[in-house]
């Protein structure tokens, strides 16, 4: 048995990502789907590569504050992986981060994320281990495997097996996403179609509505288009004497945060 720790694989830039799937054909692989569309186009990409894991287990943190249509989604990619691969596993956990905040009594420092680690990562880290995981399969596109990929340093405890994280669509942009996406699933949810007049996504990322981490004019988006989400947001935010959306000017000289210094969040974009 092996007690060391061992480093997962991270691409630094110019590392290119694994364009391949065969290393993954009879392997335990996961895809954590985030109800977003770069984690759901791993998966119509794995499928079309026609390889076939010897167990796909996908995994997926709801939140009570997603967008109506993302359980729906995910759920959509679980059938389509059922119908693609001979041995598919799920695992779906339910949560609230308004109920999360309400427990430990706070918004959180947009530094820290303790929501993300305590809700998302430390229980997929458990689904790995004890599912002997060999391959993690994360939805890091072109544009954001350079910024992010050298960034997510994640070190596991390795008894029989460590588990080795892959950006297989590293080589891809969000548009492709979309594409393929709407090819192979035949639809992506709601929030992406939001659009200011000149076409522009209003909403990047189908995170929770609103995140702690967002700045105040994605806060008024929230407001706008999913008023409920964000009137509890602001119930809770009263009750703790704290609140929700940063000022850029104020983020800087208030919050501590230097000047490019980047954020521990692992899983979330602000």
């Amino acid at each position: 048995m092996n007690n060391d720790l061992q480093m997962i694989a991270v691409p630094s830039p110019g590392i290119e990502a694994i364009p391949c799937y065969m290393p993954y054909s009879g392997q335990r692989v996961l895809i954590g789907l985030s109800g977003g569309i770069n984690s759901m186009a791993v998966l119509c990409d794995l499928a079309k590569s026609k390889v076939q894991p010897s167990e796909l287990h996908l995994f997926y943190a709801h939140f009570e504050e997603h967008s109506p249509d993302t359980l729906d989604f995910v759920k959509a990619g679980i059938e389509f992986a059922q119908n693609h691969f001979d041995n598919v596993v799920t695992k779906i956990t339910y949560n609230s981060i308004i109920e999360w905040f309400e427990q430990q009594k706070m918004i959180p420092h947009p530094m820290f994320s303790p929501c993300s680690r305590a809700l998302k990562i430390e229980p997929i880290i458990t689904y790995s281990f004890e599912n002997a995981i060999k391959y993690d399969l994360v939805g890091y596109v072109k544009h954001e495997l350079k910024r992010r990929g050298e960034r997510q340093q994640s070190v596991m405890q390795a008894d029989m097996f460590s588990v080795l994280k892959h950006y297989p669509i590293g080589d891809f942009s969000d548009e492709w996403c979309f594409e393929i996406v709407d090819e192979m699933i035949g639809w992506h949810p709601k929030i992406y179609d939001i659009k200011d007049s000149n076409g522009k996504r209003l909403f990047k990322h189908n995170n929770c509505l609103p995140c702690k981490n967002m700045t105040l004019e994605e806060i008024e988006l929230v407001k706008i288009y999913y008023p409920e989400l964000y009137q509890r947001a602001m119930n809770l935010a009263e009750r703790l004497s704290a609140y929700f959306g940063r000022d850029k000017d104020l983020f800087y000289a208030t919050f501590g945060r230097d000047l490019g210094q980047p954020t521990t969040c692992e899983s979330c974009r602000w």
